[in-house]
């Protein structure tokens, strides 16, 4: 009977961290949402890439369409959107970044051979993107550098699509686009007759500057035929600033966070015309709060059970794993030190005072078939009341049961012994 009770508890002990990883690992998420930007930039394209990933892990990722880096970031906040593309120079202080994942040039695309450079897109038609987008505040910083404003030329804000349709008809003369070099309406830009994209031949000056106001640009260098080698797009070398762009979140777990991160470096660790392979997703330079499973991440990219198990009961696997190293192993700790310490401790107590009453009984003990009828009763009294306190006590523990019960059956003894000694002197007293 005693073994079958130890093969059930091994059972039980056994079915109970299946049934717990059975749970967990299904209780997650099933459906997100992600803040892409227009449907016309390279957002929209590593969404989809990042959808087909999730559907792998059991993820449904909806794709929410946005005006732009800001408005995302609106969105994000709001606790409508999981999680959001968000353009380096346009973070909020509230948002979490997960990780660097791109490099997104600024593109000044413009009209005819008379604009060279920035400053003389002055006086000129521009767009500059709508309102909410992550463009506009880069746009508004070059512009104001070299003195563009509503007051001297005219501003518009349009999405990218409709800038490219004003570019087309001639009813602009320039046009500002943030976009990664995979985004499909670029080449169109590229490709489009009589459009040119400015070189950004002071680039190192541009970034210098800024560094002053505490704003970050990388340089960037768009190689000959770098787009297409036998159209020969581009036909020269371009010096272009560049921002990155980073994955943030505000209120995602931190396992929907890693599976992120995950994904993202499925998508985005592939080389590209401005970067080698493995350069990103990266966390180096973040403008805003890193979240905590992002740094978690990035310390250990791949734990011993994702190496073994599918994403969700890895990570179940793993929090069993946390759980047993935080409580369960100091708990069997203490109850070792309970077993091994605290117990002998305890016995050692309750021996301590059976000895102490021994001790008392053996005195009282001691000599009494020639103590005299006065001592005889003392005896007798002092006797009385230990055997009082022996049976009022309740803190002796099984193991000294025995030696408990002895003691009350010696006294019991001793004191019957005393009322004999005590009855004989009386006796002795009366035929005296």
């Amino acid at each position: 009977m005693k073994t079958l009770k130890l093969i059930l508890i091994f059972i039980i002990l056994l079915l109970l961290p299946l049934l717990y990883v059975a749970l967990d690992s299904n209780n997650h998420k099933k459906v997100i949402s992600i803040a892409i930007g227009s449907k016309v930039d390279a957002y929209n394209e590593y969404a989809k890439e990042y959808a087909k990933e999730f559907k792998k892990e059991g993820v449904h990722l909806n794709l929410v369409e946005t005006k732009g880096s800001v408005d995302a970031q609106e969105k994000l906040l709001k606790g409508e959107v999981d999680f959001a593309f968000v353009q380096g120079g346009t973070e909020k202080k509230d948002i979490l970044a997960l990780a660097n994942i791109m490099i997104e040039p600024i593109w000044i695309f413009y009209k005819g051979r008379k604009i060279t450079d920035l400053k003389s897109l002055k006086g000129k038609r521009i767009a500059i993107c709508e309102k909410g987008s992550g463009i506009l505040p880069v746009t508004l910083d070059l512009l104001d550098l070299v003195g563009i404003n509503g007051f001297n030329s005219k501003l518009l804000h349009v999405p990218s699509q409709s800038a490219y349709n004003h570019l087309e008809k001639n009813e602009i003369d320039a046009m500002f686009y943030i976009a990664s070099a995979d985004a499909p309406f670029l080449k169109r830009l590229m490709t489009m007759p009589n459009v040119h994209l400015m070189n950004f031949s002071a680039s190192e000056s541009y970034k210098q500057f800024f560094v002053k106001r505490d704003k970050y640009f990388d340089i960037v260098t768009l190689h000959e035929n770098a787009f297409d080698m036998k159209q020969h797009i581009p036909r020269k070398r371009y010096k272009l600033l560049a921002k990155h762009t980073l994955l943030a979140t505000y209120n995602a777990s931190d396992e929907l966070v890693r599976l992120m991160l995950k994904i993202a470096n499925r998508v985005h660790r592939k080389v590209g015309v401005f970067h080698k392979e493995n350069d990103f997703p990266n966390a180096s330079l973040l403008k805003v709060q890193q979240h905590k499973a992002s740094k978690e991440y990035f310390r250990e990219k791949i734990h011993y059970y994702e190496s073994n198990f599918s994403f969700w009961i890895a990570q179940s696997l793993n929090k069993l794993h946390d759980y047993t190293l935080r409580f369960i192993f100091p708990l069997v700790a203490l109850f070792a030190f309970f077993i091994e310490v605290m117990v002998p401790a305890f016995n050692l107590y309750g021996q301590r005072k059976i000895n102490a009453w021994y001790d008392k009984v053996n005195e009282i003990d001691n000599k009494i078939a020639t103590v005299n009828l006065k001592h005889a009763k003392e005896r007798r009294e002092k006797l009385k009341r230990i055997l009082a306190e022996i049976r009022s006590t309740d803190d002796i523990s099984a193991n000294h049961m025995a030696d408990f019960y002895t003691l009350q059956n010696q006294i019991v003894n001793i004191l019957d012994a005393l009322d004999k000694r005590i009855k004989t002197l009386h006796q002795g007293q009366k035929n005296f």
